[in-house]
């Protein structure tokens, strides 16, 4: 995703014509940035007296709102300027190497022709249907950003997003033409996503074990040294037999025996054994599901009955 000459280590800034453009996108472009570099500033530039339903949204991104109030009854411009002399101070007074501009103005053409010309890279996101031609082609990338809004369905992580859910993200962010990402790159950019993602605290000693536990990814080692390459898994895997119907009502079962009161606890090799012999299989990791957090996942009835902590289950 990164251009020619960038590098994991850029330092980004990202600059939000909010009246242009607004956030419903951004949560998406912050992903794909997270394959280009580090983003060091965030700032969105409109009148917020009048938009102040987003004050949680802005919150959640971690963007500085910058307020500027209509000096005219159009407002036209506000922004605009003050964007561009932010930028400026940046190119001068940071160590900024790249910078975002999101909007789909023309008005920014001469910005972003003179950051580049000071030796910065410039990429550009906005609407498809609005962006000129002449601002496309006068920055190294521009993102298109709502055939992503329509992808996605949602732009904003939810507060209880799955391990699995975030390593899909940084995958379909990081990944090469062949769909693949070695896996360093990959942990820099969960991180990045997530600066509390840390692969001990969910039970894992290393980061290749946390992927592989994952049914969402494929992993493949290169031999006895290298790093680890990785890939989203195929889906739409037929269930077995024993899946069909029922499985996690029979799991809900199995592990009720093992703990029939409010917050009694199943050591993690239990449930995953119990799971497995349910699923027809002789370790959970050999089914779709391959991990207790996958099961819980997958299973509405079982999210409601149990909840995962480390390497235990633990009935609600």
């Amino acid at each position: 995703m990164a251009t020619a000459g960038q590098s994991a280590d850029r330092q980004i800034a990202v600059l939000i014509d909010f009246e242009n453009v607004g956030l419903d996108s951004i949560q998406w472009l912050f992903d794909q940035l997270s394959d280009v570099g580090r983003i060091i500033v965030k700032k969105a530039y409109g009148d917020w007296s009048a938009a102040s339903n987003k004050r949680d949204q802005l919150l959640e991104l971690g963007i500085e709102p910058i307020q500027l109030f209509h000096a005219t009854p159009s407002g036209k411009n506000t922004s605009d300027i003050r964007l561009a002399i932010d930028a400026v101070d940046l190119l001068y007074q940071s160590p900024v190497d790249t910078f975002v501009v999101v909007s789909s103005d023309s008005d920014f053409v001469p910005l972003v022709n003179r950051l580049r010309a000071a030796g910065k890279s410039v990429i550009g996101a906005g609407g498809k249907e609005t962006a000129p031609h002449s601002l496309v082609i006068s920055c190294d990338r521009y993102y298109y950003l709502e055939k992503r809004v329509r992808r996605r369905g949602k732009t904003r992580t939810d507060k209880g997003e799955s391990p699995d859910a975030l390593l899909v993200r940084a995958v379909e962010a990081t990944r090469d033409e062949q769909g693949r990402v070695i896996g360093s790159k990959l942990h820099q950019a969960l991180q990045r996503l997530d600066p509390s993602f840390d692969f001990r605290a969910l039970g894992f000693s290393t980061f290749t074990r946390f992927l592989e536990a994952s049914p969402r990814v494929k992993v493949t080692r290169p031999g006895k040294t290298g790093d680890v390459t990785v890939e989203l898994a195929e889906t739409g895997a037929a269930p077995s037999q024993t899946e069909e119907t029922g499985w996690d009502a029979k799991i809900d079962a199995a592990w009720s025996k093992r703990a029939a009161t409010p917050q009694a606890t199943i050591a993690g090799p239990n449930a995953a054994a119990d799971a497995a012999k349910v699923l027809g299989v002789p370790r959970l990791s050999d089914s779709r599901y391959r991990t207790l957090q996958a099961l819980l996942d997958a299973s509405e009835l079982l999210r409601s009955r149990w909840r995962r902590e480390r390497n235990t289950i633990i009935r609600r």
